[in-house]
């Protein structure tokens, strides 16, 4: 098991403006990949306080030290100064962060007919803590950053609750420290003609059974799935010896046998694929 910290930045979070699901988020996702999360700060854009209490929990030497909040374009965005300063290195332009960002402009012109330029603005949205590594975002602009300090693997990660689960479940897992007798185990169910409100209250019945698990829908609607038809896929994830690993395929079955018994749309069946 490793241990982790959070430092959640944001003054919108201190007065009360926007809920900070982000903790609460991560908090579960951690347990699940066997973490321990052992402190959760908030803080607000102030840069002296935020590179205070970067420094405070490096120097309780955490495995991993999660930010979120502060990597956009505005006046406030001051996460990455924040870090490079905790650790006593220069901020950077990150070359493969400004290519990330140029190339999401470019998807953004070209599939969704929003014309943006790579200002000024963007570009600090690559300016790096130097060594830093930037982690794809494909739900937003901003990169998130991995950064080693001594032994304390940082992860800074945007604040917009979509796009912190986007890289943490796509990037950050293949960075977190491995457990030799425990190791991450997934299975996925694909579900065809049924949408993914109608399968939420399946899908929370067998959940509670199973609090060691984690549950993830990721749904395609009839006009964004290569089939062209209502697709769900139902993506389970533990951390367990192999052993207990087979519980993954029971969870499976079990949704299986629920699902099945559900009407799907247009009067067709529902089709289960497992993985």
């Amino acid at each position: 098991m490793f241990t982790a910290e959070l430092i959640c930045f944001g003054n919108e979070l201190l007065i009360g403006k926007t809920v900070n699901t982000n903790a609460n988020w991560l908090g579960k996702r951690l347990i699940t990949l066997a973490g321990k999360l052992l402190r959760i700060t908030t803080i607000g854009d102030k840069l002296e306080d935020m590179v205070q209490v970067i420094r405070e929990a490096l120097e309780r030497k955490p495995d991993v030290l999660i930010t979120t909040g502060g990597l956009g374009t505005t006046f406030d965005d001051l996460t990455h100064t924040a870090i490079a300063k905790a650790m006593n290195v220069e901020l950077v332009l990150n070359e493969d962060a400004l290519k990330l960002i140029s190339e999401r402009l470019n998807f953004l012109k070209k599939n969704r007919n929003i014309d943006l330029t790579l200002t000024e603005e963007r570009k600090r949205m690559a300016l790096f803590p130097e060594g830093g590594i930037p982690l794809p975002n494909r739900a937003g602009s901003a990169p998130g950053v991995f950064v080693e300090c001594q032994k304390t693997k940082i992860f800074s990660l945007p604040g917009v609750p979509v796009e912190m689960k986007s890289i943490f479940d796509s990037e950050i897992v293949k960075y977190l420290p491995k457990d030799s007798s425990h190791s991450y185990h997934e299975k996925s169910l694909i579900v065809n003609n049924v949408p993914e409100s109608e399968l939420a209250k399946q899908i929370s019945v067998v959940r509670e059974k199973y609090p060691r698990v984690y549950f993830k829908t990721h749904p395609q609607s009839s006009s964004t799935s290569k089939k062209g038809i209502i697709e769900v896929e139902i993506h389970l994830t533990m951390v367990g010896s192999k052993d207990e690993a087979k519980l993954l395929k029971e969870i499976a079955r079990e949704l299986q046998e629920l699902i099945m018994q559900m009407k799907g749309v247009q009067n067709k069946e529902p089709k289960i694929t497992i993985k």
